[in-house]
């Protein structure tokens, strides 16, 4: 080969290089993936750096350009100092690297944390009328920044929002920090903290006016659990404001402390604006329940009667096991978000297939609120014809009772944790309008518990006991009875009690159920539950336990829980695989 074609050989394939091999490499680069190594940090520390840096947020990723990802390389150590020091360390070695291999950017941070800095001094200070206000101490002693601590950001800025909240909860308006100081000292390594709180003057509650409306002033009045002169509390206004809402009364509710046209002696005046709710409503629904079987319901709901918020409320409900008429007239007690009167009335036509029954009852009740329980005092007159070993009977009685309840939960219709606890008594007197001297006591609890984001437990439990002069006078609506969809899964409604000769159930002077449940939610608002529940209604304690235990479906609606179950009763190896449907929270 000649001197001439060698050389022009050599020269093309310098040319060649040159132009095509940075394509190649920006076309190798544009389809590489991006990987991310984080090594020496743990927890919330850990967490914070992945957020923080920068080169992260394509982790697993198509990879920019090269010069981009170089970049956030290079600005990886002022991202993860910048994440660590809100945990105290201000201290820290960075090994790292990025490099290309086999097609994917490889990015490693090992990180080497010196010690976490600590807190030497501390100094709170409350000045303005707050300074004689004992709650500040009280919670300057409860809070996490204390000498020789470790420093954390987040317990430095959650202490300064929970003075402030405070404050504004004590009506304390014009509540400014004079100082809020976080200083490190590198050289000796430790922080100090400086706040001064100006709480400045305390407030008081003033006049409380109402836009006119459908309800007099003085059952508005009412809903005010506090007086001009008051000193102000959020927590006061914010149950004014929940009550109002919560009442039913409203459409719109507004609680407006008129702060600008506060006097010299800082009373601040009230205003609440409102409108009033469609005066009534009317609902209509068809269900079916395993219980019950179809059935059809109509509501008529009046709001209000009257502009003294007397309420009238009826509901008519046909299924195939049980017909009943019901109506109340309500009357606003004291505290009318709390305290109510009523007069009822209720005719029901009950046939289960174990009990036949008709009943009609009259009655009076006081509700109320006593601190987080409900509750309620009633006096009823019932009169019940059913039949009961072939017979029918025709039985009177003057029902005194009371009743307890507590529920505990953040949401009633889809409840992570949660309890309901209630306790109802009630007897009756022959000397006083009824067949037979009577009392009874029923405990009924439940509680659910999320063990993981995934699975819930749940567990419920009822027990109840009677007296009487002569229980064979005892209406078949007073006595106790086990078994369906809310009692033992697996034995029909109403099926589980004492028997007689023609195997009827006759009802029992006692009962004990419970029931062990666990459900896991394999998909949003979707769970699968297996379940035990056991229990009987008897009239001696030696009387074996029923047992029923199966699986079932749930399914978080709109208007709450959709249960479906398929459960055996194993105590009774005869019976089939049963049914059980029921809708409605599970407190």
């Amino acid at each position: 080969m000649s001197l001439y074609r060698l050389s022009c050989l050599v020269i093309a394939t310098i040319i060649s290089f040159i132009l095509i091999t940075p394509q190649a490499l920006a076309n190798e680069t544009a389809q590489a993936r991006v990987n991310v190594s984080i090594e020496g940090v743990s927890g919330r520390a850990a967490s914070n750096v992945r957020n923080r840096l920068s080169i992260y947020a394509y982790h697993q990723q198509t990879a920019p350009g090269a010069s981009r990802l170089r970049y956030l390389h290079e600005m990886a150590y002022r991202d993860i100092r910048a994440a660590v020091t809100p945990y105290g360390f201000y201290q820290m070695e960075l090994d790292s690297s990025l490099e290309l291999r086999d097609g994917v950017w490889q990015a490693n941070y090992r990180i080497t944390l010196g010690p976490a800095i600590t807190i030497a001094d501390v100094d709170i200070q409350v000045t303005g009328a707050g300074a004689n206000d004992s709650t500040f101490p009280n919670l300057i002693n409860r809070l996490n920044i204390r000498p020789n601590a470790q420093l954390l950001h987040a317990d430095y800025e959650r202490a300064k929002s929970r003075l402030r909240s405070l404050a504004a909860e004590r009506g304390y308006y014009e509540a400014r920090f004079a100082k809020q100081e976080l200083r490190i000292d590198l050289e000796s390594y430790t922080a100090s903290i400086v706040i001064e709180l100006d709480s400045g003057p305390r407030y008081r509650f003033g006049k409380v006016t109402f836009t006119e409306g459908h309800l007099d002033n003085d059952v508005m009045e009412r809903f005010v659990d506090f007086d001009s002169g008051d000193y102000i509390s959020s927590n006061a206004l914010l149950e004014l404001q929940l009550g109002l809402s919560d009442s039913d009364y409203f459409n719109r509710v507004e609680v407006q402390p008129l702060w600008q046209e506060a006097d010299d002696e800082y009373r601040v005046p009230v205003e609440i604006d409102y409108e009033p709710i469609l005066r009534t409503n009317y609902q209509t629904g068809i269900g079916y329940g395993t219980d019950t079987g179809a059935r059809l319901r109509f509501d008529l709901n009046r709001r209000w009667v009257n502009s003294r918020g007397h309420r009238f409320n009826s509901q008519i409900q046909l299924s195939e096991a049980l017909s009943s008429v019901a109506g109340s007239y309500i009357i606003p007690g004291r505290r009318p978000q709390t305290d109510q009167y009523a007069v009822r009335g209720l005719w029901t036509d009950e046939d289960t297939g174990n009990t036949e029954s008709e009943r009609v009852s009259l009655g009076v009740s006081w509700q109320t609120q006593l601190n987080r329980t409900q509750r309620i005092l009633a006096v009823d007159w019932l009169n019940e014809r059913d039949r009961l070993d072939g017979e029918r009977r025709d039985s009177s009685f003057l029902l005194p009772s009371a009743q307890w309840t507590r529920v505990h939960t953040e949401n009633r219709l889809n409840v992570d944790d949660g309890f309901r606890l209630a306790l109802t008594v009630r007897g009756a007197a022959e000397r006083v309008f009824s067949d037979a001297d009577f009392a009874q006591a029923t405990l009924s609890a439940k509680i659910i518990h999320r063990m993981s984001e995934r699975w819930r437990f749940l567990s419920r439990g009822e027990a109840g006991t009677s007296m009487s002069s002569d229980f064979d006078k005892i209406p078949t609506s007073l006595r106790f009875y086990a078994g369906g969809d809310t009692s033992i899964r697996g034995y029909s409604y109403r099926s589980v009690g004492p028997r007689n000769d023609m195997d009827e159930v006759t009802g029992a002077r006692h009962l004990l159920t419970g029931s062990l449940e666990v459900d896991y939610e394999f998909r949003t608002n979707w769970r699968f539950a297996v379940f035990v529940d056991s229990g009987n209604a008897f009239d001696d304690i030696a009387e074996p336990m029923k047992t029923g235990a199966g699986f079932g479906l749930r399914w978080q609606s709109p208007i709450g829980p959709v249960r479906i179950d398929l459960a055996h009763a194993f105590s009774d190896p005869g019976d089939a695989i049963r049914l059980h449907l029921t809708i409605g929270p599970d407190l």
